[in-house]
């Protein structure tokens, strides 16, 4: 086996120099010889020199549309608006280390940086900011983003108790045999890099590598609980929960049957998922046995094709922002990834209300989204 020494920086340079002069008791000669050996066994290397920015590039209010729907999914009018019905800090965002950007100019680098899995160095040098720099103004508008629509995230009720009577009678009208379903729940995995072990952990037991395992896929991941609606808006969205977790566990810690209990607008409402839901007073599920019942077994299939809407509404967001299958990016315990797949989420249903057709989920079901005034609750 043939050892190569790891690459140093500046910094580790300077400290196992540091070192080593302290190990040869400051004498010259003896300090000069380990250092002569160890370069001539090339294990004394110094990292190269970092790329250089072209500060001369910058953000382009005037970007074309498509250009800047290739780029951030959005035009630079619909992002101007988005930055203003957000609540997003006008007119700069400045982040704890004071850097100091103009709001549209930072929801545009979000939306750059999930758009596609680019390095950091790449989407940086487009706005002409450091890597570091680039990478705390997204950190930061990640977090006003999901602090200011956590609970709209979370359950969006005055949306759903708006529109619900149109829900079930567009699920109704493409074929579903219930009259009382107004949307669908199901679950999804967000692949993530395996986690290290914590240097100060909960308990002696604790073992993150097992508690993100999903046997499933065999990979570590989170799992998110959604709800779509048949208007293309993922109304609700719970998580993140360990990998190791089972669909009906999610549902209960979500407490989202609980939120609907305490609602008289659901009484006699379904939402409708996979077995492993169960069947109550606010789910469906589909009949475990249908042999030797005809009846059961059409009413599955149909129920079937009207709930794969769920699916497509998971797919588009991780289509749209495709960073988030760059699993080997999403180091859990280094980077926020729940706020990012929650704000990823958050644009997604934005990027619906403000298209005219909506998305495959609403074309599917002849419903239009709210506008994004209505999604956002300003009207």
């Amino acid at each position: 086996m043939v050892f190569v020494a790891p690459k140093l920086s500046t910094k580790q340079a300077i400290e196992a120099t540091a070192g080593l002069l302290l190990a040869a008791r400051c004498k010259r000669k003896r300090f000069l010889c380990v250092m002569r050996f160890l370069l001539s066994a090339h294990c004394y290397r110094l990292r190269g020199p970092p790329p250089r920015i072209d500060t001369r590039n910058g953000f382009d209010n005037a970007m074309d549309d498509a250009t800047a729907r290739t780029k951030f999914n959005f035009t630079i009018p619909q992002l101007r608006e988005l930055a203003a019905k957000l609540h997003l800090p006008m007119p700069c965002i400045i982040t704890h280390e004071r850097d100091t950007v103009p709001t549209l100019e930072a929801l545009a680098m979000l939306c750059r940086r999930l758009k596609e899995p680019s390095t950091l160095f790449t989407v940086a040098n487009e706005f002409g900011r450091s890597p570091a720099a680039y990478s705390r103004i997204c950190k930061h508008t990640v977090h006003e983003l999901f602090t200011r629509h956590k609970e709209r995230l979370y359950f969006n009720r005055e949306l759903v108790v708006r529109r619900i009577e149109g829900y079930c009678s567009a699920v109704r009208a493409k074929g579903a045999p219930l009259n009382c379903c107004w949307a669908f729940i199901d679950g999804t995995k967000q692949y993530v890099c395996r986690p290290s072990a914590r240097d100060n952990p909960a308990s002696a037991y604790e073992n993150l590598q097992r508690a993100l395992y999903n046997g499933h896929p065999r990979r570590h991941c989170f799992n998110w609980q959604g709800v779509t609606t048949p208007d293309g808006i993922i109304v609700s969205m719970y998580g993140p929960v360990e990998g190791r977790r089972h669909d009906s566990t999610m549902l209960s810690m979500s407490c989202l049957l609980d939120e609907l209990a305490s609602d008289e607008v659901f009484q006699g409402k379904v939402m409708y998922g996979d077995p492993a839901y169960g069947c109550s007073d606010f789910m469906c599920c589909p009949f475990p046995d249908t042999s030797g019942s005809a009846a059961k077994a059409a009413f599955n299939a149909r129920m079937s094709s009207v709930r794969e809407a769920v699916e497509w509404g998971f797919g588009r967001v991780k289509t749209q922002w495709s960073f988030l299958n760059w699993d080997k990016k999403l180091r859990s315990r280094q980077a926020a990834v729940g706020k990012l797949f929650l704000v990823a989420v958050l644009l997604t249903n934005a990027h619906t209300c403000m298209q005219p057709a909506g998305n495959q989920i609403s074309m599917y079901f002849g419903l239009k989204p709210p506008s994004l005034d209505q999604y956002l609750g300003l009207e």
